[in-house]
């Protein structure tokens, strides 16, 4: 069961001319690993980059352009479907079990912007079945020995929202990414975390906020993460306008150093 949040601290920094009250946050210590997920594009590696700072973690990032394959693929999906996911297979699950499973005596928290489980969305999709029933042979056997994370956070973002992404961020292989394919991706990873159970899950609307650029935005999107739920939980995040008003409120209530409501927070 997840436990409570970390201790938090108060401290106060300008933001658009103004004086907020930010909380430093910190995971619940029953949160030693957890993964972001999110189809191409969500932003799930900019996410798990910024709470690895935040949180002094260990950062595990999938090496997905070591695979020799993967340009091959998005130019000819059908061919080079299978060499694809079968190196993306192997590759994930030696990554995945040495990083979950070796200690780490530097940081308490290890951060992942990936699920093994992943690799059967990705499977179903690319794969015809005489391709799939093979894979899936090999995969069911790798995949008893790779550990649970435990927390997940799944990035949503509609199809539109995820090709704007890819298009500026701009990364060769990517280059002319077919919408077709990140609608039956995004369609794919949507089932899936809908019948998720394995961990605690997060469910954030990534759509229409910056939590890379914005840096409320950010905090909204933390503060969410920090507050780990049983169960599957989604977010629909306020934006930065309304977050910034709460954080008003919040600093208008607060008593002072004198138990008095602190006149920096008045308008």
């Amino acid at each position: 069961m997840p436990g409570k949040p970390g201790k938090q601290r108060q401290s106060i920094h300008p933001c658009n001319g103004r004086l907020i009250m930010e909380k430093a946050k910190s995971m619940p210590p029953s949160v030693k690993t957890f993964a972001v997920e999110g189809v191409i594009g969500a932003g799930k590696t900019e996410l798990c980059t910024l709470l690895a700072q935040r949180f002094d973690a260990r950062l595990v990032l999938e090496e997905a352009e070591e695979n020799p394959f993967l340009s091959k693929f998005y130019k000819n999906r059908a061919r080079y479907a299978f060499q694809t996911q079968l190196w993306f297979l192997v590759s994930r699950y030696k990554q995945f079990s040495e990083a979950l499973f070796q200690q780490d005596l530097f940081h308490e928290i290890t951060i992942t912007d990936y699920l093994f489980a992943k690799d059967r969305i990705f499977a179903g999709v690319n794969l015809d079945e005489n391709e799939y029933s093979l894979y899936a042979t090999v995969a069911s056997i790798l995949e008893k020995g790779v550990p649970r994370v435990d927390f997940v956070v799944y990035l949503q973002a509609s199809t539109d929202a995820l090709m704007k992404r890819i298009e500026k961020r701009g990364r060769p292989f990517e280059f002319n990414m077919d919408r077709h394919y990140i609608d039956q991706l995004n369609q794919a990873y949507n089932q899936f975390f809908f019948h998720y159970t394995a961990s605690p899950l997060l469910i954030i609307n990534t759509a229409n906020i910056d939590f890379v650029n914005n840096n409320d935005e950010r905090e909204e999107v933390i503060d969410q993460i920090v507050d780990v739920k049983p169960g599957a939980n989604f977010y629909q995040p306020l934006g930065a306008a309304e977050y910034l008003k709460i954080l008003k409120k919040t600093k208008k209530e607060s008593p002072g150093p004198g138990g008095e409501t602190d006149p920096a927070a008045m308008d």
